[in-house]
């Protein structure tokens, strides 16, 4: 009877320490995942923020954005480009931060590449010719369409394309 008790209270142990081991591995991922999630969510609402401002040369000149987590993210614009749909730009954006002891986070680097709707950047003397060149392309694309299928509009005949811009 004592050898039973033994070997149940040796198996209870061993049952012990690998669930006791389990749950510091649980927590340590936990934490390491933690970090990632929290870097993550800090480039998403800067991106947020930054793809607000409506006015080129400031979103060009690029800049530091603080954060609520008392880290800063450098930012800046790596390029811009039309699109061939009118007042649609690609624009690459680099995010950075220098990390954080207090939060162990690591400095980490992420480039973003989003299509914005920017009607007002058409003026801007980057684009203005590349925009205007595009509008008479689409216009020319339109009269195309237009005399080569007149039963999908219906009698267009009288279709003033000025307005177009």
């Amino acid at each position: 009877m004592l050898i039973e008790v033994l070997i149940a209270l040796t198996l209870f142990a061993l049952s012990a320490v690998y669930l006791v081991e389990g749950a510091f591995v649980a927590t340590r991922t936990m934490r390491l995942m933690k970090n990632p999630r929290e870097s993550e969510q800090l480039f998403l609402w800067a991106r947020s923020e930054i793809f607000r401002i409506d006015d080129f040369e400031e979103l060009k000149d690029g800049g530091d954005l603080p954060t609520h987590r008392n880290i800063e993210i450098q930012w800046e614009v790596t390029s811009v480009e039309m699109t061939q749909i009118v007042d649609l730009y690609r624009v690459s954006l680099l995010l950075s931060h220098n990390g954080s002891d207090e939060l162990r986070m690591d400095p980490e680097t992420r480039n973003y590449v989003m299509l914005l709707l920017r009607p007002n950047w058409g003026r801007q003397r980057d684009f203005i010719s590349d925009r205007q060149r595009l509008v008479v392309d689409k216009k020319e694309l339109i009269r195309e369409l237009d005399e080569d299928r007149p039963f999908l509009l219906g009698d267009q005949s009288n279709l003033d394309l000025s307005d177009f811009q």
